[in-house]
């Protein structure tokens, strides 16, 4: 028989293609295996794991470890696995501390995968407040240029020495780009120093809010919490428009300001764009260190996907590899879906990853990004984040507030149709080629000059190209 790795690898290759992503990334690849005579050990991380296996998907691993072992495994148990670093019996029994144990007491699930009988109700409950994925570590975390101020801020932070410098840490760019997993990768540092934590989606936190304020416990509620040495709020801009939950949350945030502990944020855009709130939040958002994390250009897609496939124990060639970075760019989920799409397709073909597969797994994402990037779909695009009608793109009309948006249509429609120049012209009111040709250098020019002009043609572009 092989090894309890190989044995256990083949198992999860095959529970990978069972289970949704989201369930088979959170749940079964953290744990790890062991073979004690004819017994294989499955190790988690906490107690929590532990029962959510157990109840969801044990049968299944014990039908397929049987399978792969050809009957050689007649035992399969889950255990916790007993090198996890125990914290001191007050931080187990205290639920302010916001980390993820695997002492007695079970951790909460995951965010978003709360049951019935784990919601904001059981605040004063034994069970922590706070998950963090045990995938989401900076060991994990693929840096390149799109987010590597972010990537070195956040790593600052998880240092020991680190004395709060980016205070509050202000992460902002598009769903799926890396945010949440940083953040969990430097409250995995805090663990790892002895340091607490709690970590909120924004959901989660209104609701503890509102629990709180209901039942008259909002004090107890914020003491809790300011115990604790750095607090991380995701989607902050969710809080816009609940007027008692944001004033709340400002008076926590200023205490932990106060005392010199950390805070990092996470929201879809700047601070300084976050025009829901008053000022009074925007200033202090912006009070520290904002860092915008881009799209992730072409080297870090391929490294990114590389990462993952070494990590799912999957051959990908380089060329795949490449073709699957230059036909997926929006963000790393999607980038990660179409490889989960490929690895599927061979799986259920038992075809080898080459190119020609991967073409084939990934012709419907092709077409829709094709449909996507066609010239009605630029024009109508740009016009709208212009504001401006697509009949004035296409007319004779030359002010600055029309000419400018039909020069960046032009030069977009250049790089992401690959359209000649006259095509381009044609599309655009029959204009000449030289007209699509001074576009396309005009707004290479001001891209370099203006950085603002940069980010909205670089929004643009990943808009078309997400589908």
């Amino acid at each position: 028989m092989s090894d309890s790795l190989s044995l256990w690898d083949r198992c999860l290759n095959d529970l990978r293609y069972q289970l949704k992503e989201n369930e088979f990334t959170m749940w079964l690849r953290p744990l790890s295996a062991k073979v004690v005579g004819d017994k294989l050990e499955l190790l988690a991380p906490n107690q929590y794991f532990v029962s959510h296996v157990q109840e969801n998907h044990f049968n299944a691993i014990e039908q397929l470890v049987k399978q792969h072992s050809n009957g050689e495994i007649s035992q399969v148990v889950i255990q916790v696995e007993s090198s996890v670093q125990q914290p001191p019996r007050d931080l187990v029994d205290n639920p302010t501390t916001g980390a993820q144990y695997s002492g007695s007491q079970p951790s909460s699930p995951p965010v978003g995968i709360e049951s019935a009988g784990n919601q904001a109700s059981q605040m004063g409950s034994d069970k922590s407040l706070s998950y963090i994925n045990p995938y989401f570590t900076f060991e994990t975390f693929v840096s390149g240029k799109s987010n590597m101020l972010a990537y070195k801020a956040c790593l600052e932070l998880g240092k020991k020495q680190s004395q709060n410098r980016h205070n509050p840490l202000f992460l902002y760019g598009a769903s799926g780009l890396g945010k949440t997993h940083l953040m969990h990768s430097v409250a995995h540092k805090y663990l790892k120093i002895g340091k607490t934590f709690y970590y909120f989606s924004s959901e989660k936190f209104i609701n503890q809010l509102v629990y709180a304020l209901r039942n008259q416990k909002i004090e107890q509620f914020k003491r809790k919490i300011k115990r604790v040495d750095l607090l991380i709020i995701d989607d902050v801009h969710v809080l816009a428009g609940k007027s008692k939950s944001s004033s709340e949350f400002l008076s926590l945030f200023a205490d932990f300001m106060v005392e010199g502990k950390q805070v990092i944020l996470a929201s879809d855009r700047h601070p300084s764009q976050m025009t829901e709130f008053d000022e009074r939040f925007r200033s202090r958002f912006s009070s520290g260190l904002a860092v915008g994390i881009e799209p992730p250009e072409m080297e870090t897609r391929m490294q990114i996907l590389q990462k993952k496939a070494t990590l799912s124990g999957i051959e990908l060639p380089k060329e795949c590899a490449l073709f699957i970075a230059q036909n997926v760019v929006s963000n790393v989920r999607r980038l990660e879906g179409a490889l989960n799409q490929v690895v599927a397709n061979a799986n259920l073909t038992g075809n080898p990853i080459d190119l020609d597969m991967v073409q084939y797994a990934l012709k419907d994402v092709i077409a829709i990004r094709s449909q996507a990037v066609s010239m009605d779909n630029i024009r109508k695009v740009v016009a709208e984040y212009y504001d401006v009608s697509v009949k004035d793109l296409m007319s004779k009309k030359r002010t600055r507030s029309i000419a400018r948006p039909r020069q960046i249509a032009m030069a977009l429609a250049r790089e992401l149709t690959k359209d000649s120049f006259p095509d381009i012209g044609q599309s655009f009111g029959g204009r000449d080629h030289t007209t699509v040709m001074h576009a396309c250098e005009k707004v290479a020019q001001l891209r370099s000059e203006d950085p603002v002009l940069d980010k909205e043609y670089k929004a643009l572009s990943m808009t078309l190209q997400a589908g």
